[in-house]
């Protein structure tokens, strides 16, 4: 329900499909219109090969670290499925990296979790928020067996996080849609959205009846304005973290949504050299992403000031080279484009397939965007 309420908000299909396809799975997305309570909402199934397979933690991260996703959107996906291998490997009594996914190794779980994030990623969120996630009760089947509801995984992925328990004898929230909204908000629910300017909403239909509540999952994509909107940079000094640790808390805190984050060398007293890990956030984000920060280095403190920043217009145009596909982005200002940029994942894909330098690949992208730029300029008059 989470892909198909971003698709229907308006995330393009067709580009999630093919980065689906980029991690070397069969998948097909089927698409359908449904009412519901009399809303038109979206029905989305994804249709797997015929395959048996059952994936551990490590199978699942390869795939995704060489598909040439965005990089937001690979570090969303791979969060989400850290969080399902922490959560199994608790509830079975194994390391997370032993972790074997049944159903969600499966090519469909996999797909919607990797749908889901890069379609977050092409719609160009910034921030995620969302309310307490719903629990349900019951039995449901598993690869196990029966299960009571919440699954214990669920349970285990949201501890920490604001749940709330409707009479509802069904399993409302899945241990994949718990990882994922973990993953988008950092653990960080709320009753209160934030103040925003409209862009579009989408609903993504379920399968089920539900008694409480229409079966549907409402996307709604905005313009964060006003204090909501503001900057902060958050920033801590750490001298006792290896190298590993630090590049993995970069990643952990863009994948918690921050916009930036990044390291600065620095000696502290006594000459000790040490390393300023530093994220630019949005204020509402503050807290969540202070509490990511903290975990995955063991700081005891996060320092936090307002900044202001000056941003070009932005968009993404995709070209074609002569051996493959390359997405670029084209910065904007007073109107006129003035910044090529193609998106490393893809260019780094196309060199390493190829065996073409680096340099050429964003060489070939960047004049074929320009050439792509004049020609649509152009066809204006």
């Amino acid at each position: 329900m989470i892909l198909a309420s971003l698709l229907s908000a308006g995330a393009p299909a067709e580009e999630v499909e093919e980065g689906i396809r980029g991690l070397g799975l069969s998948v097909r997305l089927e698409l359908r219109r449904v009412e519901i309570s009399g809303i038109s909402a979206l029905g989305l199934r994804v249709v797997p090969p015929r395959e048996h397979a059952h994936r551990t933690f490590g199978d699942i991260r390869r795939l995704i670290e060489r598909s040439g996703l965005p990089e937001r959107a690979a570090g969303w996906a791979l969060e989400a499925f850290r969080l399902l291998a922490v959560a199994e490997g608790k509830v079975h009594g194994v390391p997370p990296e032993e972790v074997t996914f049944h159903e969600v190794g499966a090519a469909d779980s996999i797909a919607d979790i990797v749908g889901a994030s890069l379609a977050l990623e092409l719609l160009g969120a910034q921030t995620v928020s969302c309310g307490p996630l719903p629990m349900g009760s019951g039995v449901v089947p598993a690869a196990h067996g029966m299960l009571p509801v919440p699954g214990p995984a669920t349970l285990e992925v949201l501890q920490g996080c604001w749940v709330r328990w409707p009479e509802e004898e069904q399993e409302m929230t899945t241990p994949t849609g718990a990882a994922l909204m973990r993953a988008f908000t950092g653990g960080e629910f709320s009753d209160a959205a934030p103040p925003m300017v409209l862009s579009g909403t989408g609903y993504g239909a379920g399968t089920v009846v539900l008694r409480s509540a229409p079966n549907l999952l409402r996307a709604v994509v905005g313009r964060l304005e006003g204090p909501a909107g503001e900057l902060e940079v958050l920033e801590a000094n750490i001298d006792d973290a290896s190298g590993e640790i630090l590049g993995t808390a970069v990643e952990r805190l863009l994948a918690a949504g921050a916009p930036d984050a990044w390291l600065e060398p620095i000696v502290m007293k006594r000459g000790r050299g040490a390393y300023k890990l530093c994220a630019l956030v949005r204020r509402e984000d503050r807290g969540r992403v202070a509490r990511t920060m903290m975990r995955e280095t063991g700081t005891l403190g996060v320092r936090h000031h307002g900044v202001g920043r000056t941003v070009a217009g932005r968009r993404a145009v995709e070209v074609t080279l002569p051996y493959g596909r390359c997405r670029v982005k084209v910065g904007t200002l007073d109107g006129e484009d003035f910044v090529l940029s193609p998106e490393h994942a893809d260019a780094a894909r196309l060199a390493e397939e190829h065996g073409v330098p680096l340099p050429r690949v964003y060489d070939d992208a960047r004049r074929a965007a320009a050439d792509l730029l004049e020609g649509s300029a152009r066809g204006k008059f």
